[in-house]
């Protein structure tokens, strides 16, 4: 069940939208309002009349005779404490929510789309759900699209699954009863009933039947799941010089009509070329040698591509067909676009018909490899170069190079030694550093470095920084967010503070990733810029902080 609710649901009787909102953990449900009230300018004007006239109904404001012209700060307590009570104004908050949540909601309605469930949305008109989840598959869904998709929050996931398919989570045991209503039907029936001799040996083979195909699918799954966790770890570095990220894939995100064992076979078909590609894959070390293994390295490479696309898409929601564009080449030219629907075979069968222009392709590129060499040579002085004056000098060109992070607190150290005078590290009694588990401490020294850098020069009115969050994902794939819950934080005062002389500051910034309760793969750090010091106050880092949920 998603962290968005305190508890499980365990009536779904009531379909009204207020309902959603009661069970919410208090934390989000503060999140939610906040967010709706905020954001009443941005939305589309349906939605902003609609949140409008149910705050003029039932919200009342001193000094005001239309509440909705209050500025958010009145608003918010009234509205959080109605939203429960009214489905008018649970409506409008949730709709306004989700109108400024565009691109989840357009992903989410991409995920239920492959379900072959239309969205639906709620019954505004009654303020009413339509229907309910089985919450275990409600649940699920949510996971898969979060492992997808992992920059959004899941609590956000949850409510827009919700909003999206119009439905509410039922009962966890709903499944169970249809199975337990079937099995009671079946004890009831007399020992004469003719469903015994007619439909139910047919309904047990075909029970069978199913079982069967469900135990060779299972066990398809896992050798999938195994093979894909071991090309990434020993085809890592083959896999990074290709800019093809794998780390998504796993049987549970397949596409509905995906063929698993032939995405099995694909997928064994790419280790095996993989292996073949490994001791090749780096220049040799003479030249003699060189000239021989580049004709092999491009063929294996022509093969690889191809095939690594072609079980992304299948692993990806909503593959991009290709585009058929019209040409003056023959059609027997141009194998690309068909290769989707070709077996490996098929491929190197139709690649050898032309491997006299793809030999004099490989001489070309062998002709201009000398320049290309030059080329990434002077690409690399040049990232060095940069490195060098965003760090203001403190770090020497090529030392990133050779960097090797090991720990949390390696990371830590590292930026207090080279970024003095941009970061201030005063953790909190609440952060763990020392002994932190995280399994990417180089990616905590990205998320420092853009900090001394990025973010400081911004803060100093250096260089424009228009999205941080945007930013820091091109950094290091980590989320930013500028704010955290007033009330959480008073409630935790002491996991969101931390004091620099008799000066206390509140840490509402924070960046991270990752959104499980395994603090190997999530780590937060909050800070607040220090105005009079100039410098980055680092207040805590660790899994994350305290709240209602956790």
């Amino acid at each position: 069940m998603s962290d968005m609710f305190s508890g499980d649901i365990t009536k779904a009787d009531s379909l009204q939208i207020s309902t959603i909102f009661g069970f919410m953990n208090p934390e989000y449900h503060e999140a939610v309002v906040q967010r709706a009230v905020d954001s009443r300018s941005k939305v589309p004007t349906e939605a902003r009349r609609l949140l409008n006239s149910a705050i003029r109904e039932y919200i009342r404001v001193d000094g005001y005779k239309n509440a909705d012209r209050a500025p958010v700060h009145y608003l918010m307590e009234p509205v959080l404490k109605n939203v429960t009570r009214s489905d008018k104004l649970a409506g409008a908050v949730l709709k306004v929510w989700a109108e400024s949540h565009d691109v989840l909601g357009d992903m989410v309605v991409k995920h239920l789309d492959n379900l072959a469930m239309p969205a639906k949305y709620p019954d505004f008109s009654g303020n009413r759900f339509r229907g309910t989840w089985f919450s275990d598959a409600w649940a699920c869904e949510t996971d898969k699209i979060l492992e997808r998709h992992g920059d959004f929050d899941k609590d956000d996931i949850a409510l827009m699954l919700c909003y999206v398919s119009g439905k509410i989570p039922g009962p966890r045991e709903t499944r169970d009863d249809v199975l337990s209503q079937s099995l009671k039907y079946l004890r009831s029936l007399p020992a004469n009933a003719p469903e015994w001799r007619e439909a139910i040996p047919d309904f047990a083979e075909s029970m069978q039947a199913i079982i069967k195909t469900k135990e060779a699918q299972y066990k398809q799954a896992n050798d999938l799941d195994a093979l894909i966790a071991e090309v990434r770890d020993v085809f890592s570095s083959e896999l990074e010089f290709f800019q093809k990220d794998i780390t998504p894939w796993s049987a549970a995100h397949l596409l509905p009509d995906a063929d698993l064992s032939k995405v099995l076979q694909d997928t064994q078909n790419m280790r095996s070329l993989l292996t073949d590609y490994q001791p090749i894959h780096k220049p040799a070390p003479v030249l003699e040698e060189e000239r021989e293994r580049r004709p092999r390295r491009v063929k294996l490479e022509n093969r690889l591509l191809p095939l690594i696309d072609r079980i992304d898409q299948f692993m990806n929601e909503s593959p991009t067909p290709p585009v058929e564009e019209e040409s003056d080449v023959p059609d027997a030219q141009q194998p690309a676009q068909e290769l989707d629907n070709q077996s490996e075979a098929d491929y190197i069968a139709l690649k050898s018909e032309h491997e006299e222009e793809v030999e004099s392709l490989q001489s070309q590129l062998h002709e201009h490899q000398d320049e290309i060499e030059k080329l990434q040579k002077e690409a690399e002085r040049w990232r060095r170069h940069y490195i060098e004056e965003a760090s203001k000098g403190t770090a020497t060109a090529g030392e990133d190079e050779d960097l090797s992070i090991e720990s949390v607190n390696n990371a830590v150290e590292l930026a207090k030694e080279r970024f003095d005078d941009k970061l201030f590290f005063q953790l909190n009694g609440k952060s763990r550093v020392e002994d932190n588990p995280f399994k990417h401490p180089k990616a905590v020294w990205d998320a420092l470095q853009w900090l001394a850098t990025t973010y400081y020069g911004a803060r100093m009115g250096e260089i424009s920084l228009t999205n941080p969050d945007v930013s820091i994902r091109k950094a290091c794939k980590w989320w930013y967010k500028g704010h955290q819950s007033d009330i959480t934080m008073n409630k935790y005062e002491d996991w969101y503070t931390t004091r620099v002389g008799h000066k206390t500051h509140w840490l509402k910034k924070h960046i991270g990733t990752g959104s499980s309760k395994d603090a190997r793969y999530t780590i937060r750090i909050a800070f607040e810029w220090d105005k009079s010091e100039e410098r980055v106050v680092i207040g805590f880092i660790g899994q994350h902080q305290q709240t209602d949920a956790t």
